[in-house]
């Protein structure tokens, strides 16, 4: 299997981690090395990454990537329905509610000097984090994982969070229980692993 991936992209990163949690032996290619575009680039009409070559076809959206990698592998989803229903439920979450706000800081601090931040889209987006926070900590509780394994919320979620961490967005202490699971997160193989250079 080959991935096009892009490093720091949490749609990326996720099926990075979930790869790397499953121990598949799948290539990684960087989106911008010279003459990859040319490659990748026709096998996706979103025209974006990551994109997983398979023997089986291409997949282009990392939410059929996640699910195809569970249905390879038997894990990353719970074996209970309503477990595995929880678990999709999250990682849509993480993608639409969490990632939303920490679009708006990562976009504007991205390749633009501090000088030239625009400090109200920042703590727009900062707030926006912080309010999607509440649910995750109540849905946490005080389990190891949002499920009864690790699935496709901690890999998205991991994501997620450590961009938030790279950019200066730290989770508050007033949420313990993530605090607690996100550093269990980074001390898994996975996120040295897959964490961009």
């Amino acid at each position: 299997m080959i991935l096009f991936d892009k490093p720091e992209c949490p749609f990326c990163w996720k099926v990075r981690l979930a790869i790397a949690e499953l121990g598949l032996d799948v290539e990684t290619i960087n989106y911008l090395e010279p003459g990859q575009e040319a490659i990748w680039r026709p096998l996706t009409p979103n025209t974006t990454v990551p994109v997983l070559v398979t023997d089986e076809g291409v997949l282009y959206e990392s939410d059929v990537i996640m699910e195809y990698l569970a249905d390879l592998s038997g894990t990353l989803l719970p074996e209970k329905r309503e477990e595995r229903n929880t678990a999709r439920l999250l990682h849509k979450y993480s993608d639409q509610k969490i990632g939303a706000g920490l679009r708006e800081v990562i976009f504007e601090k991205r390749d633009n000097p501090e000088a030239n931040w625009d400090m109200a889209r920042i703590n727009q987006g900062i707030e926006r984090f912080y309010q999607a926070l509440p649910f995750l900590e109540n849905e946490l509780g005080d389990q190891p994982f949002f499920t009864s394994c690790y699935s496709f919320p901690e890999a998205a979620l991991t994501a997620r969070f450590a961009l938030a961490e790279a950019y200066g967005v730290e989770l508050p202490g007033a949420f313990p229980q993530l605090r607690k699971w996100y550093k269990s997160m980074k001390s898994r193989p996975s996120f040295n692993q897959t964490k961009p250079g």
